[in-house]
């Protein structure tokens, strides 16, 4: 077998490798991630950051109808993790087709058919720049708001982001 062969078998065998210890990596992380559920205490007291200087405890982060003057039927607010892998309660089919979803996260509003794709790499950016600055742990719980604004109303996610506000403040 000629020496250059060798080397494309090697250089073959070295990336099936990597490949190998990448995808090991990968689920130990899921299976420490999932063996302890629950977040720790100092989570309970994040809250989630609504805009404009107000704050949701994390505890009453559940999902909220918001009424807007521009809709007949409500605005639904649900909390998810923004993170690619994170939990998304909501994923249950929409209402109509013609639904928008739209997300609210850390003063950031995501809107159109990219908005999940959008937030995920938001979110992991943020973690990385949080991870190497050291205070990766502040982010780890942290939600984003997901909007589910009915077909045929014409509410801007800050509309009903400002009545969300309201209902809170």
């Amino acid at each position: 077998m000629p020496a250059r062969a060798t080397r494309l078998i090697n250089a073959d065998r070295a990336g099936l490798v990597a490949l190998c210890l990448l995808l090991a990596l990968s689920a130990s992380m899921r299976v420490q991630a999932y063996a302890n559920p629950t977040p720790p205490d100092w989570a309970d007291a994040v809250a989630v950051d609504l805009g404009k200087g107000v704050f949701l405890p994390r505890a009453e982060a559940v999902r909220r109808l918001v009424w807007t003057s521009a809709c007949a039927l409500p605005v639904r607010a649900d909390f998810v993790e923004p993170l690619p892998h994170g939990t998304d309660t909501s994923l249950a089919p929409l209402r109509d087709p013609n639904d928008r979803v739209a997300y609210v996260y850390r003063g950031r509003t995501l809107d159109g058919p990219r908005a999940a794709i959008q937030l995920s790499i938001l979110s992991v950016l943020h973690r990385a720049g949080a991870v190497l600055e050291m205070n990766g742990a502040a982010t780890r719980h942290e939600l984003a708001v997901k909007l589910v604004v009915p077909a045929g109303c014409d509410a801007a996610p800050e509309e009903a982001m400002a009545a969300l506000r309201q209902a809170r403040g």
